[in-house]
This record gives structure tokens, sequence and C-alpha cells, in this order.
């Protein structure tokens, strides 16, 4: 039996946290989690421990998994880390900690265990598919603003290619470039990156959109993955602060037979690979890129990659067409009780 604090769409997983535990459990999210100051969350924790008593709960668990979280990570002391929560919450009940950070698939710990929740839902959406006959080079989709899509728009604006794309950028910058709290962990602009982010005129709409709402999340029906070879994928996170997942974002190339280029965390096409996943190594350089330690440093090295293949879209699309068994192996794979399996493993 699995109870909640707060009712959402979870898009049925935790019907498998209730079948892999089989138990009396507590299901956490973020809700009930994020962003306590430590006095609320004690009075947070004695309103989760009334629950435990009235149902009998013999296992809580705190689940992290959907979006980036690093589980240390305590707002510079003004909060608990959930790794503090959970050791608080573990003196009343049996607790753990699931979370998308790939690190924990590599090594298994019985208090906190990997779960790819977002590619487990992408996996099993079979009825999408596109063409793989692309016609166009190289698409990019950005929408919420985080850093490292803000500094590829600034080193690509200015390219001859750029407006031939389907490049989207979708919200105004406003006050994002300015220092604050939430800036003091990320890549810092430059005055003169800063001055020229504010002239481009934004928001950039993809050819057919008229404004900046997006299709539902999951689909790949916009036009652009059935027309392109390559997907640049500004993953959620890019870095390993705010914390490391891999989201539909990840997900969306593989589905739609392009050749994916990750701006994502360093090792992430590691894991893909190890589950299975050809990410084209021999073709995108990002072993090399993965040795770089400083984050905006890496993101210019995939810039100036990008801008080199550009100079001929032609070169693009043949490689494309040389490699479409291997997009048709990763798409099957993904969607595969085997890849599946990799992602829900540590469920038990």
């Amino acid at each position: 039996m699995i109870y909640h604090r707060n009712t959402f769409n979870d898009h049925g997983h935790s019907v498998l946290l209730d079948e892999r535990f089989n138990t009396t459990i507590l299901h956490l999210t973020y809700h009930e989690l994020t962003g306590l100051r430590k006095d609320h969350w004690l009075v947070q924790m004695d309103g989760i421990l009334n629950i435990v008593k009235q149902k009998n709960i013999k296992l809580i668990i705190m689940d992290t998994s959907g979006d980036p979280v690093d589980i240390d990570y305590n707002h510079k002391g003004w909060s608990s880390s959930y790794r503090e929560q959970m050791h608080m919450l573990n003196k009343h009940c049996r607790t753990i900690i699931i979370t998308d950070d790939w690190n924990y698939w590599y090594k298994p710990n019985d208090d906190i265990r990997y779960f790819g929740r977002t590619l487990w839902h992408q996996s099993q959406l079979n009825v999408n598919d596109t063409t793989i006959d692309k016609t166009k080079p190289l698409m990019c989709l950005n929408r919420n603003l985080e850093w490292h899509r803000i500094y590829l728009l600034y080193l690509f604006h200015d390219k001859a290619w750029f407006n031939d794309i389907d490049y989207s950028f979708m919200f105004e910058l406003g006050d994002v470039l300015e220092p604050s709290d939430s800036n003091l962990d990320k890549p810092s602009f430059t005055i003169e990156e800063i001055q020229t982010l504010k002239s481009i005129k934004l928001p950039i709409n993809l050819k057919d959109e008229t404004d900046n709402s997006v299709p539902e999340w999951s689909k790949i029906d916009n036009p652009a993955y059935g027309d392109n070879a390559i997907n640049l994928v500004t993953e959620t996170s890019a870095s390993e602060y705010p914390g490391i997942t891999l989201t539909e974002k990840t997900a969306k190339p593989i589905m739609s037979y392009q050749i994916p280029v990750l701006v994502a965390p360093r090792g992430s096409e590691k894991y893909l690979e190890d589950n299975g996943i050809d990410m084209f190594s021999d073709y995108v350089p990002w072993k090399i890129w993965n040795n770089i330690e400083d984050d905006k440093e890496r993101v210019a090295r995939i810039a100036t990659w990008i801008d080199q293949i550009m100079q001929n879209p032609k070169d693009i699309l043949d490689i494309h067409r040389q490699v479409h068994q291997r997009l048709q192996t990763n798409k099957q794979h993904f969607h595969s009780e085997i890849f599946r399996n990799s992602l829900t493993e540590q469920l038990y």
C-alpha cells in the first residue's frame, strides 16, 4: 500500500514503487521536501511522522526523481539537505532516497537508489515515431532560462547559419543575468556577454510557432524532430549543480532517429552508452568534452564543434544517412524491457 501527502500526476511510477517494495509506503516528493528552512522542516517532519504512526508506515520514500537534485545541497546552510532529512527520518522509520542521479547507478547504496524516472516514462511511449530520412542538419529547442542555454544563445546568435536552423528560445531574459543568490553556484557572464545578450531580440520561435506555448512535454510531434539530423540537447542541468538528471529532452532524439549531442552534466553520454545507447563517439567528440572540468569552457567547446560541422550542412545529412541502422537500433533498444529494467533495477 502506498500513501501520499499530496495529489499529483506521477505518470504511474508510484504504482511501480508500490509493486517493487511491497510494503506500506509513504511517498514524499519535492512538494514536502524542497526549499524549507530548518525550522520549517522540523514542522514538516512532525506532520510526516504523524502519518507514519496513523498508517503504520514501514518505509518512507523520499522521491527526488524527475528533476535535477543534489541530495547534499543545503542552500549554504539555510536548509537541511535531502540526506540530512533522510537521516532524521530514519531515526523513526526506515527511509530511503530515490534519485535520477545516474552516479548512483554505478554505486548502489542501500539508502540511495537510482531510478531513471523520465527515461523510464519515455521508454514506454512506443506510439511516437518520426521519419528516419532527415532534410535539415540541426535543431536546438530552449525553454526555461538556464545558464547554459543562455550562453549558447550568446555563442550562436551571430553565426551565419543561425537563422537557418530550427532554433527556439522561448522567453525574454529579464533580470536573470543579474547577480543573485540563485546564481551563486552557476558560471557567471562577463560584462560584454551580458551587454550582447541584452541586445538580442527575444523570444525566438520556430517558423511554425506563433507564441511561446509548447506541446505536451513527452511527445515528438513537433516537425523539427522529423526534419533534423542532429538534436543539440540543452538538458535541464548541464553541471553537478543544481543536480544530475536526464529528462525527456535526451530521450526525444533517440525516439526520433536523431544523432544526440548533449549539453548535460559530464559523464551523461557514458552512462547512456553503458546502458546500450549508441552516442556516436566516432563522430561526436563528447569523450574529449567530458575531460573539461570547467562547465562554461566545456559548453564553449561544444559550440565550437557545432559551428565547425555547420560549415557544411550537407555533410551532416550524409553522415546521418550512413548511420541509419545504428539509429534504428538505438530506438529499438530505448523502447525495450532490457533498457527499462536498467532504469529500475535498484527499486527493491
